[in-house]
């Protein structure tokens, strides 16, 4: 058997978490002098309402190895154990997976995939693993074909203003300016553990569109994300939609740890490619 474990910022749901039988090590976060752990979506609506008109931006935590040791030990002894973290470009997750790995009494049995993504592009490759499990895969299977998927996800945003890339030190005063002056709508593309701005557009109607075309053609799975709340959601779901010739009725939040960083509002397309 496999025990799969992974961290909050794949924004898994409790019901799918508890379906599966997955282990989820939280990150956590702090506003306003208050930390909590991250949890799961019915409990971030407050940290994003205090975020809106708070002075202080949040600071964020990771996991100790004692906490991944913990979740290691819920697993039998005859399991393997195969972990998922958000990517270690952003976070120092994956390190204290690895460190919590030489405390476990088995650390043959532990296989950690830096999943090199975030949010939903890293919750889609947790779904695909969750499916080499129910087709009976050792842990070494699946690690090695996990960084395979890995490769496969991207996720993409379009922020519905600068200012919390500005009071998250992500960009200078005078460039979050500039661009809300003039409407300037960036696409913010995460992919293999680099964020990169892959085009800037004259206002928000333009960046949905752009985005819609870069879907790749030969895609697996998609889901619409937003950020908290989004007026801007139904008609990105519409697009893709119409786009694709399918019918996404809902979107997939993001919670407070990459949410903060992006900024209520925005909203954006997890995709995973075809594979095989």
């Amino acid at each position: 058997m496999v025990k799969l474990i992974i961290d909050s910022p794949a924004y898994a749901s409790r019901e799918f978490v508890e379906k599966n039988n997955i282990g989820v090590v939280s990150l956590k976060f702090t506003l306003d002098g208050v930390t909590k752990a991250e949890g799961f979506e019915n409990e971030w609506g407050e940290f994003f309402e205090n975020l809106k008109t708070s002075k202080d931006f949040p600071k964020t935590s990771l996991p100790s190895p004692e906490d991944f040791l913990k979740a290691y030990n819920t697993a039998s002894e005859n399991d393997d154990i195969v972990v998922i973290t958000i990517s270690k470009s952003l976070s120092g997750t994956y390190n204290s997976a690895c460190v919590a790995k030489d405390l476990y009494a088995h650390p043959e049995k532990v296989f950690i995939v830096d999943s090199g993504q975030c949010a939903q592009s890293e919750l889609l490759l947790v779904e695909e693993v969750v499916e080499l499990i129910n087709q009976g895969k050792s842990g070494k299977e699946i690690f090695e074909q996990a960084q395979l998927i890995a490769t496969k996800t991207c996720i993409q945003f379009v922020p519905s203003t600068m200012e919390y890339l500005k009071r998250g030190g992500r960009i200078s005063l005078l460039s979050a300016t500039i661009a809300n002056v003039l409407n300037i709508k960036p696409i913010l593309s995460f992919k293999n553990g680099v964020l990169t701005c892959t085009k800037k557009c004259l206002g928000m109607g333009k960046a949905l569109t752009e985005m819609v075309k870069s879907i790749p053609q030969k895609c697996k799975k998609i889901y619409v994300c937003y950020i908290h709340e989004s007026e801007l959601l139904k008609t990105l779901i519409n697009k893709v939609n119409e786009a694709l010739k399918i019918n996404i009725v809902e979107g997939k939040k993001l919670g407070p740890v990459i949410g903060s960083h992006i900024g209520v509002g925005a909203v954006g397309l997890a995709t995973l490619e075809n594979y095989n």
